[in-house]
């Protein structure tokens, strides 16, 4: 089974405000909440897909029913464990008319050390011998930097394969457990090399560096310019068919399930590229976080370009 961890979860709250003004006050403006988190959002692709798949996620108490409903209506397995408060909130303004989007992520809750050795003692019971292990997104105020990199330890000491998708200090702490896979954007790629990456050869350069630290596999997502992938010797630029965007957010989430699948199937490199460029792609052409649809996967996969860098 895959296993997506949701270590710092939120509400995302979407408003669709035509003809936006700052300063300005809007009534009955149309609205959508939903349970979210990176690593639920790549669960929710992965089931679509057809995977069987579950969510190992630290859920506050005042919202534990409504995210253990939402996962459960989902068709994906909750391994939750509850703690106190309410979670974060993450709001989305998006105006048609200008076609303009702003996000306002709020800060996590500074949680007490103790609940990191909980919450890692508890991913650690839940690792089974082969499985498939997907870390991603912030850790929550309060734990410490290596937290990803002392769990990914134990699940592959336990036989896991691990993907690890985050920033900054938790995927500089979380490279030292070399998990097999990772998968930067191009933002967070310069900020772990501390320099502005320029080119198509600059991302792969930097990408084998990754290989040489002992990562099997590397994707560089590159937005709506596709995806750069390494293994060993090999480099691919993969870039998207053309498709009519509607929201981008979870793009980067739909592609980690991608790859996650294609692996779990022992697709070859090339077609785990094509999965994940597809779901990336077809979650572009809907609302909202982990919507895709399989036969836009299928269809969109064919359309992918491949070429070798």
């Amino acid at each position: 089974m895959i296993v997506c961890t949701v270590f710092n979860p939120a509400l995302d709250v979407t408003y669709r405000l035509d003809g936006f003004e700052l300063g300005s006050t809007r009534l009955d403006a149309p609205s959508h909440s939903v349970p979210s988190g990176k690593g639920l959002n790549v669960a929710r692709v992965v089931r679509t897909l057809g995977e069987e798949v579950a969510v190992a996620g630290l859920i506050p108490k005042n919202d534990f029913h409504r995210f253990e409903t939402f996962i459960n209506d989902q068709g994906i397995t909750p391994l939750l464990y509850e703690t106190s408060g309410s979670a974060r909130v993450n709001v989305t303004l998006a105006d048609p008319q200008t076609n303009c989007v702003t996000h306002v992520n709020s800060a996590s809750a500074q949680l007490p050390i103790t609940l990191q050795e909980e919450f890692l003692g508890f991913l650690a019971g839940c690792a089974e011998a082969g499985g498939r292990w997907c870390f991603s997104g912030s850790l929550p105020g309060g734990f410490d930097d290596d937290a990803y990199s002392r769990i990914i330890t134990e699940c592959k000491y336990k036989g896991g394969s691990c993907l690890l998708d985050t920033r900054g200090k938790a995927l500089k702490k979380g490279m030292l457990a070399a998990p097999q896979v990772i998968k930067p954007n191009l933002e967070e790629l310069g900020e772990f090399f501390d320099q502005e990456i320029k080119g198509v050869h600059h991302i792969a350069l930097c990408a084998k560096r990754f290989i040489d630290m002992g990562i099997d596999y590397v994707f560089i997502s590159l937005g709506s310019d596709g995806l750069i992938a390494v293994r060993g010797n090999e480099c691919l630029l993969c870039s998207p068919p053309d498709v009519k965007v509607v929201d981008t957010v979870g793009c980067g989430d739909a592609l980690v399930a991608g790859v996650l699948v294609a692996q779990e199937r022992e697709f070859s490199f090339a077609d785990t590229c094509r999965m994940a460029v597809a779901c990336g792609s077809s979650k572009s052409m809907h609302e909202g976080p982990g919507i895709i649809t399989r036969e836009e996967v299928w269809q969109l996969m064919e359309d992918v370009e491949i070429k070798e860098v």
